[in-house]
């Protein structure tokens, strides 16, 4: 059969797209050696683009990533609690000897950094990346005086692939060492803040980290965001706020902006949602989680991701996930067929073709 019987042996080109674009990456990526037209289809920008919206739609592509070494993705099942494939990365591109820190996940791509400060944008899914710098002597001297805050994610435009890195000195005394920067504008901005994050949370072509403005109460804290197409800083307040009762991690849950914050004698946390983008009076709780699970007694908490309407995936103690159905309020624990040990900070990422090579990098 020649190949242009095999392009309508039975479904128009229009149905194959759509059928294609559902399908898991690794399935694509056998996939091109099936014709020359398929190939074409599957580098195509826009069949990308369409692949990418379902998969981000689709719960079943989303996965996580561990910056052990090597790194480990895991594909999560809620129905049944269980991780049902383990798989190991080993990227060449990374010192083995290092540790990996991931500085953030936007459209399935990550940003990950060594010890060496060496940056890399990754596609866990394809296998490739692209290292958007070496830093020069000057800069590395500069680096390794200065503590900074790291942000990756993508503007609001219709181009998924429209990537931006981005970083700045964590505190605000630390500017003068910025010999780097490319945006005025960005440096005036942010250069009134010390930065209590190090690792920006992306949502809809904004950077939040949690701060506080330079010379102020350290006791008052608030949300430092980026918009990243327009690239300027904005203050968003936390939920009401008690000395006592700090928040101390942001994320997203449900589409919404989201702090986790200690609650009255360190016996539960508060999960607060932003339900209206910059309202300030639509901060609302969501979840109440106790700090025992009948599992295990937990000293650091971190949600992941909304599995639905009630249930929440949550990084517990830098070593293991549950699920937390607040409706039934119990912990489901999540097991793995490879054994977790202690990891960093670990991602939700989906999986896509996008590559990493198209990034803009301002510092």
């Amino acid at each position: 059969m020649s190949e242009s019987e095999i392009q309508n042996a039975y479904l128009p080109n229009e149905i194959i797209k759509e059928i294609l674009s559902r399908l898991p990456v690794k399935s694509l990526l056998q996939f091109r050696c099936v014709s020359k037209h398929w190939k074409d289809v599957i580098a195509n920008t826009d069949f990308i683009k369409s692949h990418l919206k379902h998969a981000l739609s689709s719960s079943t592509q989303h996965r996580i990533l561990i910056p052990s070494s090597p790194l480990l993705s895991l594909s999560y099942n809620p129905s049944p609690n269980n991780i049902y494939e383990s798989t190991e990365i080993h990227c060449p591109f990374l010192n083995p000897k290092a540790h990996t820190k991931i500085m953030g996940s936007c459209n399935g791509l990550v940003c990950l950094m060594d010890d060496t400060r060496d940056m890399i944008i990754y596609n866990p899914s394809t296998r490739r990346h692209f290292k958007p710098f070496q830093l020069a002597q000057q800069a590395l001297y500069f680096s390794n005086r200065v503590e900074f805050v790291y942000g990756f994610g993508c503007g609001c435009g219709s181009n998924p692939n429209d990537m931006r890195m981005i970083r700045f000195p964590r505190f605000a005394r630390d500017f003068k060492y910025n010999k780097f920067k490319e945006h005025d504008k960005i440096t005036t901005s942010s250069s009134s803040y010390d930065f209590i994050d190090t690792v920006g949370t992306f949502l809809n072509g904004v950077l939040h980290w949690l701060a506080h403005r330079s010379g102020n109460n350290d006791d008052y804290r608030l949300i430092a965001s980026f918009n990243v197409s327009e690239e300027t800083f904005l203050d968003i307040c936390l939920p009401n706020q008690d000395s006592n009762l700090p928040c101390y991690v942001l994320g997203v849950l449900h589409g919404c902006l989201s702090a986790l914050c200690n609650a009255i004698c360190y016996t539960e946390v508060e999960v607060w949602l932003m339900e209206e983008y910059g309202v300030v009076d639509s901060w609302k709780i969501f979840v109440k989680i106790p700090l025992y699970t009948g599992i295990e007694n937990i000293s650091y908490m971190r949600h992941l991701r909304s599995l639905n309407d009630d249930e929440v995936l949550l990084e517990i103690n830098l070593q293991s996930f549950v699920i937390y159905d607040a409706k039934k309020k119990m912990f489901r624990h999540v097991t793995s067929a490879k054994e977790l040990i202690l990891f960093g900070d670990a991602v939700v990422y989906v999986e896509t073709l996008l590559s990493p090579e198209v990034l803009y990098v301002m510092h």
